[in-house]
């Protein structure tokens, strides 16, 4: 090997052990994120949730403010007020995490992405929470936006939109533009979706509906 492809060799391994550093910093940051602001909570935390043995302290007001559901738990008197834990069997850590995101101050829309929209989902049907299928909403609305100005959605993720869309009674503001979306698919390459099969079955009619109806306007204009 010459001795110029051994500095190229160096200045390759150097810079892969720099991206390295830098990931490792990216996954430690990730991680004080998700460990500081509910597991050491602060002087006003006054409730703690218990999600798969973690605890994440939290505010009693902001809970029953966002959540009629969390209200009813919190004045009642439920089997763990005396110890100031909610237990939450059932429900992933993570999940609960992102939720809380959602209701507590900062850029809530910004923690939600396409891997964790449906547990935030689930989770604000579960408890009422009206925040959360704003925030939803507003993300799907910007997806469906980043499309208008040029990038791409794939056929995954409309009819996983769609899917969400047509499931969750509070995101139905989106309903008509999501079966416009999917009705532009063709049938074959909705098929070969891995989420085709899981939506709904009336957004799959009322876009496969309007593709028809949009194929016999435009063979109707060409006859004339």
């Amino acid at each position: 090997m010459s001795a110029q492809n051994m500095e190229a060799k160096r200045t390759e391994v150097k810079r892969e052990s720099e991206e390295s550093e830098i990931s490792k910093e990216d996954e430690k940051e990730e991680e004080e994120v998700h460990t500081n602001r509910f597991q050491t909570g602060d002087q006003h935390s006054d409730i703690t949730l218990v999600v798969e043995g973690r605890k994440l302290h939290v505010h009693k007001t902001l809970l029953m403010l966002h959540s009629p559901v969390f209200e009813r738990m919190l004045l009642a008197d439920f089997k763990e007020k005396g110890s100031g834990e909610i237990q939450l069997p059932g429900k992933k850590y993570s999940a609960v995490f992102d939720f809380l995101e959602q209701i507590y101050p900062g850029d809530p829309i910004y923690s939600i992405s396409g891997e964790n929209i449906e547990d935030l989902l689930q989770l604000a049907d579960e408890y009422d929470v009206e925040q959360v299928f704003t925030n939803c909403t507003n993300f799907i609305g910007m997806q469906l936006c980043s499309q208008c100005s040029g990038e791409t959605i794939s056929t995954d993720y409309i009819l996983f939109y769609l899917g969400l869309v047509e499931r969750f009674e509070r995101l139905h503001s989106l309903r008509e533009n999501m079966v416009h979306r999917a009705s532009q698919i063709p049938v074959h390459e909705m098929e070969k979706s891995k989420y085709f099969l899981s939506v709904p079955a009336t957004a799959t009619r009322d876009a496969l509906l309007l593709q028809l109806k949009t194929r016999n306007q435009e063979s109707n204009r060409y006859r004339r």
